[in-house]
């Protein structure tokens, strides 16, 4: 048979305070668009920028008029120029999580959204023509409910006393292994094979954020079926016998993969907000939903009961 190829490209979270736990909506403000060159009215396009964000659940806006108080404390009002470092310093300054920035140069808008505390970027988009601003809007929002859906993974985290679980990527053909605890690295097109085992049966979920914004549930899979494991038995995605590969694949960029194992059976996918076949993806404007719906129901747990691991992946071109 031949093999069909699956690509699975593995990107790497952001690193973010606690704050972040089990959140649903994240603060969100948007400072004035610098205009150049005769451009249409900066403040028209951010007018058009808030209602487009204000319809995404998970994004609190910050009313015009306070963000207004905030720009005059900066001097941002009298035709300052908003760069990155006024947005950061803004965002900071009032608890404001993230902080978006824009510019309009003749036809062209563009705009870039920041994580205050860290000073990383979220999401950046451009778009020609002041007539799509509900397209960068959408851009914008996007990267912003793949950050949260980040956060709400990364605060998932336990060590029992009583669990080992192991988990590590193994490169094809080198045999080169990837582990928990530190970055590991890869390259576009380079074959590889997830590997997992525990000391105890259970349950095992295995989620995927990657660099495209897609969280995809790796285990259990269609090929899989039920996600119960047995102790001390070597799982692997893929299997010998599987008519799949999986590869690093484009976009370059940084992944994580999160991994829970449960003594218990806990159904915290709901799968209804899953689409697609083989390995199904959450669907866009649930992933910050989901994501939050699983830390919600594990923490309900015993720390004996269950455990988590994570790893990371750089992959460069």
């Amino acid at each position: 048979m031949n093999k069909t190829l699956i690509t699975a490209c593995l990107t790497a979270v952001l690193l973010a305070p606690a704050s972040f736990a089990q959140q649903q909506t994240v603060s969100t403000g948007i400072l004035p668009f610098s205009v150049q060159g005769g451009a249409a009215s900066g403040d028209a396009v951010l007018g058009e920028l808030m209602s487009a964000l204000a319809r995404y659940k998970f994004i609190q806006l910050v009313d015009r008029a306070k963000m207004k108080e905030y720009e005059q404390e900066l001097a941002l009002g009298m035709g300052g120029f908003v760069d990155e470092a006024s947005a950061v310093k803004v965002g900071k300054v009032h608890g404001i999580q993230i902080m978006i920035h824009g510019s309009v140069a003749g036809n062209t808008v563009s705009a870039r959204a920041v994580h205050a505390e860290t000073q990383k970027l979220i999401a950046a988009a451009t778009v020609e023509g002041t007539g799509q601003i509900e397209a960068l809007g959408k851009k914008l929002a996007g990267g912003i409910e793949v950050f949260l859906a980040r956060e709400n993974l990364k605060t998932m985290r336990n060590d029992s006393p009583d669990i080992n679980f192991e988990m590590w990527i193994e490169k094809k053909p080198s045999g080169d292994r990837i582990t928990p605890g530190r970055t590991g690295a890869g390259r576009v097109g380079e074959s590889i094979v997830l590997h997992f085992r525990a000391n105890r049966d259970g349950y095992v979920t295995i989620v995927d954020i990657q660099p495209g914004g897609d969280v995809v549930v790796l285990f259990p899979n269609d090929y899989s079926g039920s996600n119960a494991v047995m102790a001390g038995r070597e799982y692997t995605i893929p299997r010998d016998d599987d008519a799949f590969e999986i590869q690093f694949s484009t976009p370059a960029g940084r992944d994580t993969v999160t991994a829970f194992f449960t003594e218990k059976r806990v159904d915290w996918l709901d799968y209804k907000k899953l689409s697609g076949e083989g390995f199904r993806s959450v669907r866009e404007n649930e992933k910050a939903g989901m994501t939050r719906g699983i830390t919600i129901k594990a923490t309900g747990l015993n720390k004996s009961q269950w455990e988590s691991t994570l790893l990371e992946v750089e992959v460069s071109e």
